[in-house]
């Protein structure tokens, strides 16, 4: 099959190439016009998982938490007229962009105003127009800051800190494009520094901009530098400027067919994604290497260039293929996660892989075909003598000091299972931004003067459709019982608006004494201005949706670390479900052995949770009674008992007991983006397992020996705990980015087991008997290769370490570090296990595979060649079209 590939390639080279730049042509199209950048929280997860429905519901319900803009200053004396007036007018200039829904600071401050005749309440501004008097603006301070409501939400009076809420409309925040308006928002601050100081700027919209801008950044920079210095490290091997171009002509159209392949299929640019470009010039690279390091030995032992190139196609596409394959199948195992960006990082990756594949074994030998045949000055770096050195001291080692090799491998593993026990598992909004860089920094600001800077919600489901419960005490108790727990910004609730309408219908907007929770009787005369308000607001607002079912508490959480946020939630949630729902402890202490009671036993217990729950006593009684208030109104303990037996009891008890328990949610950006990142973590590791236990199968069906299988992967182990090791004692966390290395080098690591393997096996055909000779052969001719290989991975993923992303530059540092030890492993290890198992594996090894891995030798004939004129001369030859 190869030879014939080999002479399709060959006699078809026009069209072949006219192929691919109509391919290159048309993807490339959607390369520049459809890439989009994706830089939002929660997307990991899948559609169907519980906390993304969670998310949706509150998103429905009260709309995004995402479109919160926040501009923060720290000044003494904001009330003097000058930074006043500097405040406003800021406030002014940010609020005259299409983009931005409303405003609200200490200079653009509403009031809750009570209308008598229409009975209702609305928002007043407090500040009408500019004020321009010293007497005026104190007159303010003093409305503004006697407010309750804004003390910790817009200004910390220990700190002198104050905020600016910018809302966002959020059809803006969903087009990336669209949004980068906000980069013009935020540059009005230049114009008040010198007035106000600092303007701090945060906010899930600054941040997602700010992140997708450094994605988009990122991506040019390291597709330069990979091709940089992969281009500097083919020209040193090679001292070939027509090898660097040909090879970076594979490089190119393989990073305009994956962009492309992108933008094609409407994916956009994530964190992940942008990772595939460089991944592709890195592997790219390695294929080129192979191919050329084949050509130019085949050209050294008999100078005919057809014959090279057919050569080349025959033995080491196959084996690329093989790596690529193995490479791709460890990709692929991301699409059948459940979460769709992952999905499709793992499909990208893998197609574009064998898409590689396609360009390298093209590309290269029609090109090197239309070429002169290398000269000797090129063919020099076959006899390079540190390359040699190298080789022969693998040689020995694995010859005669194999002991040392498996002594010195196991203490390696040992260091670095001690070292892989101590990784920890993290992962937060800003968690792979350096400490100092503004979006850190200006979050860190608003954290320490404000308790928190992520949005964190709340949701509580009554049950009840359009009968909202007064639950205002246990709500502002669960509130206070959030703030201990010294993580949060002050939250918000209905509560809160509440005790603001309080003010207001007290007829003193601004009355601080009246900031408190009206009694039942004055709640009574006030629901009908609450119940206008609702009306005119189109029946809902921000704290109760429009089936007066849903509530929520919102707040701000600080930037901690996914895991940190679920334990977080688990240590708040039993105190809090006990605070909102008071009789759930009694409930559920109760029911069970009520179901299991009968007779006077099973009445005593209920009397007790009657007593106990009140509501519940209500409950059931109308499911028994229905409309009945007369019957309902007379029916005490003692006189219901009589229904206890009735069948069916059991279960209208536990409607009655469920149907009062409000449901408590916690969700928000921070949760979905804490559970996102463990349903990565825990979907990379499967995946890896899943790649690991594919390749295994391949090799299995390679040479159809579990020993050989087990030969295959050890050394391709060794690495990966190699690199957990480091990453426990050097303190780097498991995260997406890190965790993500694994897979990487896992991949690529074993394509240099396959190169040797395959080698191995070719000589085995040849020299069946001398299992050494075959060892050391695959070991001579596959080592120079692996060596060039190893350093152009090393140094393409050390271009990651440009990044400005802490979890990409560890992805770059770690990835480097594993291929290299992967190297040695294969160089070192794997030759030793061969030796070592000498007598166990050559029957098998040689047994038939189910594919074969190599064609017999067969090559183009010499006959078919056309010699050009001027007498036999084997560097002359072309091909016969």
């Amino acid at each position: 099959m190869w030879f014939k590939l080999s002479q399709f390639i060959l006699r078809n080279r026009i069209l072949i190439l006219s192929m691919i730049l109509g391919v290159t042509i048309f993807l490339g199209y959607f390369a520049v016009t459809n890439i989009k950048i994706d830089n939002t929280y929660g997307t990991m997860l899948p559609k169907d998982s519980q906390p993304k429905k969670d998310y949706e519901l509150l998103k429905s319900s009260f709309g995004g938490s995402e479109s919160l803009l926040i501009f923060a200053i720290e000044t003494e004396n904001l009330y003097e007229k000058e930074k006043f007036q500097a405040w406003y007018d800021f406030g002014e200039r940010v609020n005259a962009f299409p983009a931005v829904d409303s405003i609200l600071s200490e200079a653009h401050i509403y009031q809750l105003t009570k209308n008598s005749e229409e009975e209702n309440f609305y928002f007043e501004a407090v500040i009408k127009n500019r004020p321009e008097t010293q007497v005026e603006i104190d007159s303010l301070n003093k409305i503004i800051r006697n407010n309750p409501l804004y003390n910790g939400i817009l200004y910390n009076e220990e700190t002198n800190a104050s905020l600016m809420m910018v809302f966002i409309n959020e059809s803006i925040m969903s087009d990336m494009k669209k949004a980068n308006v906000l980069f013009d928002v935020e540059a009005i601050c230049v114009d008040y520094t010198d007035i106000l100081g600092p303007i701090r700027v945060s906010g899930m919209p600054h941040i997602r901009v700010a992140v997708g801008a450094k994605l988009k950044a990122e991506l040019g920079l390291f597709i330069g530098l990979s091709i940089g210095v992969t281009s500097l490290l083919l020209f040193i091997f090679f001292r070939s400027i027509k090898i660097v171009l040909i090879a970076n002509t594979v490089v190119f159209a393989g990073v305009i067919w994956s962009l492309g392949s992108i933008g094609a299929l409407d994916y956009q640019l994530s964190i992940l994604m942008v990772l595939i470009p460089p991944l592709i010039i890195v592997i790219s690279i390695p294929n080129c290497i192979f191919l050329i390091n084949k050509f130019h030995q085949e050209i050294k032992n008999h100078g005919n260039k057809a014959k090279a190139l057919s050569r080349v196609i025959q033995k080491i596409g196959n084996a690329t293929f093989l790596t690529n394959l193995t490479t791709a199948l460890g990709f692929s195992t991301f699409i059948f996660t459940n979460s769709e960006r992952l999905s499709e990082f793992g499909m990208i990756a893998s197609i574009n892989i064998l898409f590689v594949f396609v360009l390298s074994i093209t590309i290269l030998p029609i090109v090197l075909s239309y070429s002169k045949i290398p000269k000797s000055k090129h063919l020099k770096h076959l006899e390079k003598q540190w390359l040699h050195y190298t080789v022969d001291k693998l040689e020995t080692l694995t010859l005669h000091k194999r002991k040392w090799v498996f002594i010195g491998s196991g203490v390696v593993v040992i260091i670095a299972l001690i070292g892989a026990l101590q990784i920890k598992a993290t992962g937060n909004i800003t968690g792979d931004l350096p400490q100092d860089d503004p979006i850190t920094n200006d979050l860190n600001f608003i954290q320490d003067n404000f308790g928190g800077a992520i949005p964190f919600d709340i949701l509580l489901d009554t049950k009840r459709k359009n009968t909202f419960v007064n639950r205002f005490e246990e709500i502002d108790s669960a509130q206070r019982y959030l703030e201990s727990f010294d993580k949060f910004s002050k939250s918000l609730s209905i509560t809160d608006a509440i005790k603001v309408a309080n003010m207001a219908f007290s007829g003193d907007g601004s009355n601080s004494k009246k900031y408190e929770i009206p009694s039942d009787v004055k709640l009574r005369k006030m629901l009908p201005y609450i119940e206008n308000t609702a009306d005119d607001a189109s029946g809902t607002n921000g704290f109760i949706d429009s089936t007066l079912m849903l509530t929520r508490i919102t707040a701000q959480i600080q930037d901690l670390g996914s895991y940190d946020i679920q334990e977080l939630i688990d240590s708040i949630r039993p105190g809090f479900e006990r605070i909102i729902n008071p009789y759930k402890a009694v409930t559920d202490s109760l029911y069970p052995i009520i179901i299991e009671q009968e007779g006077e036993e099973k009445n005593a217990s209920l009397t007790a949770l009657y007593e106990a729950d009140p509501v519940v006593f209500r409950e059931i009684k109308a499911m028994y009674l229905g409309e009945n208030t007369a019957l309902m109104a007379e029916m005490d303990e003692i006189s219901f008992a009589s229904y206890h037996n009735e069948v069916g009891f059991n279960d209208s008890l536990f409607k009655a007991i469920d149907i009062n328990e409000w449901k408590v949610t916690f969700t928000g950006t921070s949760v979905v983006a804490s559970n996102g990142t463990q349903y990565l973590v825990i979907n990379l590791l499967i995946s890896l397992s899943i790649a690991i236990v594919m390749i295994g199968i391949l090799m299995s069906i390679l040479f159809r020996s579990w020993r050989m299988v087990l030969v295959s992967l050890v050394p391709n182990f060794v690495p990966l705990l190699f690199t957990a090791g480091v990453m426990g004692f050097a303190g780097i966390p498991i995260k997406p980015s890190t965790l993500l290395v694994f897979s990487i080098a896992f991949g690529i690591s074993v394509d240099d087991t396959i190169h040797f393997l395959a080698k191995f096996r070719q000589e085995l055909k040849l020299y069946e008997h001398d299992l050494r000779r075959c060892i050391l052969s695959a070991l001579r001719e596959t080592g120079t290769s692996m060596i060039y290989t190893s350093i152009v991975l090393f140094f393409g993923f050390l271009m990651f370490a440009f990044s400005q992303f802490g979890g990409t530059k560890a992805l770059g540092v770690l990835v480097s570090l594993t291929l290299l030890v992967a190297m040695f492993a294969n160089l070192l290890i794997l030759p030793s296990l061969l030796l070592w198992m000498e007598k166990k594996i050559s029957n098998k090894a040689l047994a038939e595979p189910l594919f074969q891995l190599y064609d017999e030798e067969e090559d183009i004939e010499l006959e078919d060649l056309e010699i050009e004129p001027g007498g036999p001369n084997p560097t002359k030859n072309t091909f016969q079209e």
